[in-house]
């Protein structure tokens, strides 16, 4: 019976004994679970810090949406860049300085298609962030597009405006392409490298490796010396503005907020009279403005300006007022001076002369030509000097004939107007390949002329009228380090095209400077 009851009492100790170790436990339980919820309420704390610090300062925004993992940073072409653009402060503050005016309007695109912020920054790399940029290549404008590939994200091209260096347009369209590549290798690494030399490329040396069972990551493949460099530079750039104290630079913060409005314009107005309406420096509103290579806003491409804020509702209200110049046709006489027309529409010599190609001969207009004028708007009502009465407005926005203008072609007139080279010759009998500036081509009456947008209007390409089979057919003269690919993106033709039309190629398509081959068939 005692040993029962001892046995007893030792089980109910031991029980005793485990409710006190869980107690225990559930005590330690309880602190570890506090101090943990102290260490979240901290981080909480510092990550709306860092939320609020990001709503005031472009930059933040940008170093807290960078994606691409930073193993990336590994590959060491990555420290080589970073060397290189650290040796380099001044050419760094200089294109900072230049992607302000920019950055917030990326930055807004980027964050609201979920992309990496490292995007953004790729101006840098691709063109320092200058307007004009114009690579070897003819890649144009910020986002660095050739002709072709512009086109096919609908940025339109003609002798009067180019989209590729419309900031808001090429912008969309480049990150359009850059979500497309995206979505066709799955990597932004891949995409970037695609983005440089193309998704033929970067598929080509992937199927390579695939077959040589290797890695088909960026690193690892066999690209382009340029594309094996592009991503490094990208990334180096990245670790820059990620920690400019770390390489001696000093990155002033960017308000989060933008640099400029949009405003539709649908006026025939010049550059310079748009900077006075904005009260601006003419070569800053050109920096803003780049998409018009000939200073000149037709009446017939309504477009949107870029305005600072600041200045964006004065230039409304001048614009609206109507006081400006507009410029308008003027049909000079062979013999005429630029000075003799510039002082008669009050306007300096080298304010005419950028609006216009004159062939000159000792001064004087070799040839009567059709020129642009300025005509005074005041209240929207335009006033010409009394004496001048051969400045006029044109009456028919789809006028029956074009006038040359200097370095223009039959191949590129006819593509202006949406027509072929032989329906002008057809019109025209007494016209040769050779045109004339100031000379006058009927277009085709049965087929109205339709203002096309092409990005080639001054091609080197001759429509020979000596046979038959020529006269529906457009040549180009090969030149020094043309190649076929080239020559059918230049007149936006298929390659197969160009070798089908011209079977005395050899098989490897190389051709020769002096070579001509036919670009066209109508």
């Amino acid at each position: 019976m005692i040993q029962k009851t001892l046995t007893q009492l030792s089980l109910a100790m031991l029980v005793a004994c485990f409710s006190l170790t869980v107690n225990a436990e559930d005590v330690y339980s309880s602190t570890q679970s506090l101090q943990w919820s102290e260490s979240a309420v901290e981080a909480e704390a510092d990550s709306k810090t860092i939320n609020a610090l990001s709503q005031e300062d472009v930059w933040l925004r940008i170093r807290n949406g960078f994606k691409i993992d930073d193993a990336a940073s590994n590959n060491p072409l990555v420290a080589v860049h970073e060397s290189w653009y650290a040796a380099r402060p001044e050419s760094i503050h200089r294109m900072v300085d230049r992607s302000r005016r920019y950055l917030y309007h990326i930055v807004q695109e980027v964050d609201r298609r979920a992309m990496p912020m490292e995007i953004a920054l790729l101006p840098m790399i691709e063109s320092a962030f200058k307007s004009t940029a114009l690579s070897s290549s003819s890649a144009s404008g910020i986002w660095q597009f050739i002709p072709s590939t512009g086109r096919h994200y609908g940025l339109r091209q003609d002798a009067w405006y180019d989209g590729r260096r419309d900031f808001p347009a090429a912008t969309n369209a480049a990150l359009d392409y850059l979500s497309k590549l995206y979505l066709d290798f799955g990597d932004w690494q891949l995409a970037l490298a695609a983005y440089n030399c193309g998704e033929g490329c970067v598929a080509r040396a992937i199927e390579k490796n695939v077959q040589l069972g290797l890695p088909t990551d960026y690193a690892s493949l066999t690209l382009p010396a340029e594309t094996r460099n592009y991503v490094p530079k990208l990334l180096a750039i990245k670790n820059l503005i990620r920690n400019p104290d770390q390489y001696g630079l000093v990155i002033d913060s960017l308000p989060n907020q933008p640099y400029f409005n949009q405003i539709p314009v649908h006026a025939n107005l010049d550059m310079h009279s748009a900077a006075r309406l904005a009260d601006m420096n003419n070569d800053e509103f050109m920096v803003l403005n780049a998409a018009f290579p000939r200073k000149l806003i037709r009446s017939d491409t309504p477009v949107n300006l870029l305005v600072p804020v600041d200045k964006a509702d004065q230039f409304q209200r001048n614009l609206e007022a109507g006081n400006w110049d507009s410029w308008q046709p003027y049909a000079a006489k062979k013999g005429e001076r630029p000075a003799d027309i510039a002082k008669r529409f009050d306007v300096s010599v080298d304010r005419l002369t950028e609006l216009n190609q004159f062939n000159l001969k000792r001064g004087k207009l070799a040839n009567a030509q059709t020129i642009l004028v300025p005509v005074r708007l005041r209240g929207g009502v335009a006033t010409l000097a009394a004496d001048i009465p051969q400045a006029v407005a044109p009456t028919n926005p789809n006028p029956q004939r074009h006038i040359v203008q200097r370095g223009e072609t039959l191949f590129g007139v006819a593509r202006r107007y949406g027509l072929s080279a032989a329906q002008l010759t057809a019109a025209n009998p007494e016209i040769d390949a050779n045109l004339k500036v100031g000379q006058q081509i009927l277009l085709p009456a049965e087929n109205p002329p339709n203002l096309r947008d092409v990005s080639f209007s001054r091609q080197d390409a001759v429509v020979p009228r000596t046979q038959k089979s020529a006269a529906r057919s457009t040549r180009y003269t090969v030149k020094r380090g043309d190649t076929l690919h080239a020559i059918a993106q230049r007149f936006d033709v298929k390659l197969s095209e160009i070798k089908s039309w011209n079977p005395e190629l050899n098989d490897d398509g190389k051709v020769q400077a002096g070579q001509t081959v036919i670009v066209n068939k109508s």
